[in-house]
């Protein structure tokens, strides 16, 4: 018998598999955990561009994939489920490189989409084949950790929450990080790098370490749901807890970013519903001597922040009620235009080909502000349906691995993410992919169905 069809050869060459592969893994999480800090250096663009947070998150996907075929290797089996999602995402790379081929003799269809005098939030005219790539790259990058997921299938003993802790806290420094930076900014020390267009001048916004208010609230909203989920096991005195929310949603509600205001208050709001009762009970048990000391400290606060921002918050919550746009479906101003570009792409559908209905055109032409209208425009129908497969399966996946409470943070993960949807583009945000899916090992690790990890399993060796 040869060497390599000799049974007592596997056991070996699995354990030779196993330190890589866990290192794989530990690198990966460490690029999720630090990804938000490489995006700070470096100029800011509405644009993508190849810079720190770019290289970044090629390398973490990289590092994702490479763990996921060596845990494929060394354990001889498919990741349940999770392989409809992964044949899913092949199919989507499948649609764009069928869309690649197709350029040419879509070309008549195209021209349409290549016109000038259109309003800025229609966003340049994207070339096809360059489009397409970017398209097939932010794809692959993005969804990069349902590999990770797959692992977490095969080796649930990796991917307890003491080890993830740490991952959760580069996350939540990050946000501060950004958090800091959206407050230099607001008060003049930092410059704005967005501003919004108004008949009397323009306005800044708070972005942080971004291009885009829409980028930093990605973050918050992560960051939020992190602080709730993963709660006093991250070792967080609750005092520090609550001031970092409180430090994260006034920055939400500084950057103006109204969507984000609204995710970050469903967060709070869903969350908060589940556990009032415990808070009550908690209230009750304190101290006057306790309570009273903190509730004047709050009214001080309180005081102080009114004479000192009073003025810049309520131009502030002035301006987030008024600039809004129309909210009429048939005004060119619905949505401060979104409306219109929806109303375009309708028009240019009606007699698109058969192959565009199906297979889409690989890019976004315009920018569609809406990720399920981006989605068919890229990947046709057969894409709303993979993506639909997608999310189905990893919802399944990690569903019936939680207790009632996982699942109940689980929903509210999906309920933020779909509202996020319906103006913004979160399955084309690499970091927003990278977090949402992370957040699904988190939870099943804060809230295991399975019996705890054994102690020796937890601090020992990985395998």
């Amino acid at each position: 018998m040869s060497v390599e069809s000799d049974p007592a050869r596997s056991p070996e060459r699995r354990r030779r598999l196993e330190s890589p592969a866990w290192a794989l893994v530990v690198a990966a999480l460490a690029v999720v955990g630090l990804k938000s800090l490489f995006d700070i250096p470096g100029a800011k663009t509405a644009q993508d561009t190849f810079d720190l947070g770019f290289v970044a998150s090629t390398i973490g996907a990289g590092l994702m994939v490479g763990a996921f075929l060596l845990v494929l290797l060394m354990s001889r089996r498919l990741p349940g489920r999770l392989t409809v999602a992964l044949a899913a995402l092949l199919l989507l790379g499948v649609l764009s490189a069928a869309s690649l081929l197709l350029v040419p003799t879509r070309a008549g269809f195209l021209d349409q989409f290549e016109v000038t005098g259109l309003r800025d939030i229609f966003g340049p005219y994207v070339d096809p084949t360059r489009g397409i790539l970017t398209q097939a790259a932010q794809l692959a990058v993005g969804f990069a950790p349902i590999t990770l997921l797959a692992v977490m299938v095969v080796r649930p003993h990796w991917f307890t929450l003491e080890r993830i802790r740490w991952v959760l806290l580069l996350v939540l420094f990050g946000a501060v990080t950004h958090s800091g930076i959206a407050w230099l900014q607001v008060a003049g020390v930092v410059d704005y790098t967005f501003f919004f267009k108004l008949p009397g001048g323009n306005i800044g916004r708070a972005s942080g370490g971004y291009f885009h208010p829409a980028s930093l609230g990605r973050l918050l909203i992560f960051a939020v749901f992190i602080l709730y989920v993963a709660g006093d096991r991250l070792r967080i005195r609750p005092a520090a807890r609550f001031a970092l929310l409180v430090i994260l949603v006034a920055t939400a509600v500084v950057s103006t970013h109204r969507l984000t205001i609204f995710c970050v208050g469903i967060i709070v709001a869903t969350m908060e519903l589940r556990r009032l009762p415990g808070l009550l009970r908690w209230a009750r048990g304190l101290s006057p001597r306790v309570t009273v000391p903190a509730g004047l400290l709050l009214l001080v606060g309180g005081i102080v922040l009114l004479i000192r921002w009073g003025p810049f918050l309520w131009e502030r919550v002035r301006f987030l009620v008024t600039q809004i746009g129309s909210l009429d479906p048939q005004s060119k101003n619905f949505i401060r235009g979104r409306g219109e570009i929806w109303f375009e792409l309708a028009q240019a559908w009606r007699d698109a080909p058969l192959d565009v209905w199906l297979l889409g055109l690989g890019f976004e032409p315009w920018n569609s502000h809406s990720d399920p209208i981006r989605v068919f425009v890229v990947w046709g129908l057969l894409g709303l349906v993979s993506m639909a497969a997608i999310f189905t399966v990893l919802w399944r996946t990690a569903s019936e691995r939680m207790t009632f409470r996982g699942q109940w943070a689980l929903a509210v993960l999906y309920l933020t993410a779909a509202v996020f949807a319906v103006t913004q583009k979160p399955t084309s945000y690499s970091y927003f992919m990278w977090l949402f899916l992370f957040s699904h090992v988190m939870v099943v690790a804060a809230y295991p169905r399975d019996e705890p990890v054994p102690d020796a399993v937890r601090n020992g060796n990985p395998r």
